[in-house]
């Protein structure tokens, strides 16, 4: 993922009349990465999910 990225557009039923939301349409909210992430390594990942499922289910 790199910096200013486009991840996804947020649809919201309420529109933004104040002006809060800049650069976006009516219901259209553009979502972007802050700061770029480096692309974690698969025994990082596998650990994460072992941890997780440890302090979860056991």
């Amino acid at each position: 993922m790199t910096k200013n990225q486009k991840l996804v557009t947020l649809s919201t039923t309420v529109k933004d009349s104040l002006g809060y939301l800049p650069n976006c349409t009516a219901e259209q909210i553009p979502l972007v990465a802050k700061k770029t992430v480096p692309r974690s390594s698969d025994p990082k990942v596998f650990w994460n999910h072992f941890v997780n499922f440890v302090n979860e289910k056991l």
